[in-house]
């Protein structure tokens, strides 16, 4: 903190400075001079104009932050953007109530922009161990192997490997006790982060005997290779790092000076910060944790990260169609690839057609065009955002050969009227349940009902692997053509395999299966949880004028993605554009409208001759003879009714209690601020 303390000193401010986590009393009697355990705890205006420099974070230090944000003093949190992403969320909430931020190095000021916070309230103020550093480099190279450790490894062993690697550099292995050993070492192996931070400023390359570190930042430079706790691991990781080319440049650069933390401390304080919700963008909304580092470390270990020889992906299929009570699983590399292998598996004809949505994802609807279809609309029911057995059988031709229903954010489609309308004619349905794992209806559970069922696991649906997709079916034919697209059309295990027909490569790779695997076992839990939260939400806005809320289908269970409700102008104005604004405003996340046109009027659907993908299914269709746009708003009422009227609030299995509570009161609070009553 040195950097910081001069600059403070510099500008005569005076400060009090909470290291480690205190109580707000304690914090309160060394702002006053007092012993920390003197008797009573001063009052609230003893506060008035006073600095707290925080550079911890934990209950304490939240604590003491509530305390102040009534009192008078302001918060300088130094350190702010600090992420390890191991039980950060007191830092994360930290740096969202303090009045003023300093950050050590570039990327903790791009962790706070990405969580929300005014940057500008922000200065790179570097490091106070760098600084110290960047003092004590020698000119002189001891062409030592410094060697510092405070754990419970096995030291014996552990110096034994390293000093081999050692010698074959003509290096020699030094034990150091505190960090000014490390001035002047060729390299360091530490499994402390305060000196995988000095060695990173002095310029020696770092080993880390350790699984993580609290600071990313020297990994991310290059400075550091975390290698474990296993010799052998270490040693080589000490081997690359003393043969990488090149010097690294250090993170913990920082332009502060007396002035710019004058000018920072000046501006007006930040008043209440907007409430942090969990969100399904990082770890605070998703299940993601110790298993799924342990699952993807073993994987690693294997060295083998293809899944046509692994066993992670394999075993996640076998799982997963067991889960969902199908014959048959294929993974792939997204959602998107799901979709196009089924419907490659149609063997379509050029010009044949596929009745879809306008309200879904395009990774949904190009790969009908890539596949020589044409995507052909149906309106939706403005109520349920769903397509239903009326407005499919409206956009029915001779040259239909698919029906593609999407259970819109976790509500299953009325499939009964659909399947029927579809087995009089023929046609198979595909199932989009990106958003509806476990969803059911009366009739059944979601993907149960079509042809082939379509799952997403990209970073916002309920279980993630980032991207990545299934497909699955109870028809053998279907499975082993979906298979084959999956797998560039190569007849894996086939007597004389060959290409069969043109494909991509969309495989899942093992890491992605093995992040799949724990996902799929926590994905009954998750959905639970999401039940809960939106019941909660039901619940606390059920009497607000103006919103229709949504319900669970009869003699089914909705599976929550994400909770649409509807916006009436007549009695909240502006509708749901307005009332969204001033969410977002508040600090709740919305998306008024879901997306803001409908799937048709994108600019590939709007002229299907402007590209050969989108032009030449057409060229053998009947409707070639129409003039462009194909699909027009005004046959489309009911999405364009249910796109004027929706705001789609991101919930999570994470939320709790008092998050549900924040975000309601913000749309009661709007709600009534814009109620024509």
């Amino acid at each position: 903190m040195a950097p910081v303390a001069a600059a403070l000193a510099a500008i005569g401010r005076r400060v009090a400075w909470v290291f480690v986590g205190s109580a707000a009393q304690r914090a309160a009697a060394i702002l006053l001079g007092m012993p920390p355990d003197a008797a009573p705890a001063p009052p609230k205006e003893s506060f008035a104009g006073a600095l707290i420099a925080i550079a911890h974070a934990d209950e304490g230090t939240l604590a003491l932050a509530a305390a102040m944000a009534t009192s008078g003093a302001r918060i300088l949190r130094v350190d702010a953007g600090a992420r390890a992403f191991v039980d950060d969320r007191a830092s994360r909430e930290l740096d969202r109530r303090a009045d003023f931020l300093l950050c050590a190095t570039s990327l903790q000021r791009d962790n706070l922009r990405r969580d929300g916070i005014d940057v500008r309230r922000t200065l790179l103020a570097g490091c106070g161990l760098a600084a110290a550093a960047q003092r004590l480099i020698s000119k002189r190279e001891s062409r030592v192997v410094a060697l510092l450790l405070h754990g419970k490894q096995d030291r014996d062993a552990l110096r034994q490997a390293i000093s081999l690697v050692a010698a074959a550099r003509g290096l020699r292995v030094f034990d150091c006790g505190d960090l000014a050993d490390l001035v002047g070492a060729t390299a360091v192996v530490t499994d402390c982060d305060d000196a995988a931070t000095f060695a990173c400023a002095l310029g020696a390359p770092c080993t880390t005997v350790a699984w993580q570190t609290a600071r990313p930042e020297t990994v991310a430079c290059g400075a550091n290779r975390i290698a474990g706790d296993e010799p052998r691991a270490v040693a080589r990781a000490l081997e690359i790092a003393l043969d990488a080319r090149g010097p690294f440049a250090s993170p913990y650069v920082g332009g502060l000076t007396a002035e710019s933390l004058r000018t920072l401390l000046a501006m007006p304080s930040v008043g209440t910060a907007a409430p942090e919700l969990p969100s399904d963008g990082d770890f605070t909304g998703r299940t993601l944790g110790a298993e799924e580092c342990e699952s993807t470390a073993r994987a690693i270990r294997s060295g083998t990260l293809n899944s046509t020889k692994g066993t992670f992906v394999a075993t996640f299929e076998r799982e997963f169609a067991a889960h969902i009570g199908s014959r048959h699983a294929i993974a792939c590399s997204s959602g998107s690839a799901a979709v196009h292998a089924a419907i490659a598996s149609l063997r379509l004809s050029a010009g044949d057609e596929v009745v879809t949505t306008p309200i879904t994802d395009m990774g949904a609807l190009a790969c009908i065009c890539y596949e020589g279809g044409v995507p052909v609309f149906a309106d939706v029911d403005p109520r349920t955002m769903n397509v239903h057995a009326d407005t499919i059988a409206a956009q029915l031709t001779d040259r239909t050969r698919a029906i593609i229903v999407t259970h819109l954010f976790g509500l299953v489609c009325e499939m009964e009227p659909i399947l029927t309308l579809a087995s009089a004619r023929g046609i198979p349905v595909i199932e989009d349940c990106a958003q509806a794992f476990g969803a059911t209806s009366s009739a059944g559970r979601a993907g149960s009902f079509g042809s082939i069922a379509c799952f997403s696991l990209q970073q916002g649906k309920h279980m993630t692997t980032g991207e990545g997709g299934v497909v699955a079916t109870d028809d053998a034919d279907l499975a082993r053509r979906m298979f084959l697209f999956v797998n560039k059309a190569w007849g894996y295990g086939d007597p004389a395999p060959d290409h069969y027909f043109p494909a991509p490569n969309a495989r899942m790779t093992e890491l992605q299966g093995a992040v799949a695997l724990p996902q799929l076992r926590k994905l009954d839990w998750v959905i639970q949880n999401r039940r809960r939260v939106a019941a909660a939400i039901t619940r606390l806005l059920l009497d607000v004028p103006g919103l229709r809320l949504p319900q669970d289908p009869d003699g089914g269970m909705h599976s929550w993605w994400k909770y649409a409700f509807f916006v009436d102008p007549r009695q909240i104005a502006g509708g749901a554009v307005a009332l969204g604004a001033r969410m977002k405003a508040r600090g709740v996340f919305c998306a008024p409208r879901y997306v803001q046109k409908p799937a048709f009027e994108c600019e590939l659907f709007r002229d299907f001759d402007a590209h050969p993908v989108t032009r030449l299914p057409l060229e053998h269709n009947p409707r070639r003879s129409q003039a462009q746009p194909l699909f027009r708003r005004a046959d489309y009422g009911g999405a364009v009714a249910a796109l004027d009227s929706v705001i789609v609030l991101p919930i999570d299995e994470l939320y709790e209690d008092r998050h549900v509570a924040i975000v309601c009161d913000v749309i009661r609070d709007e709600a009534k601020a814009l109620s024509h009553g």
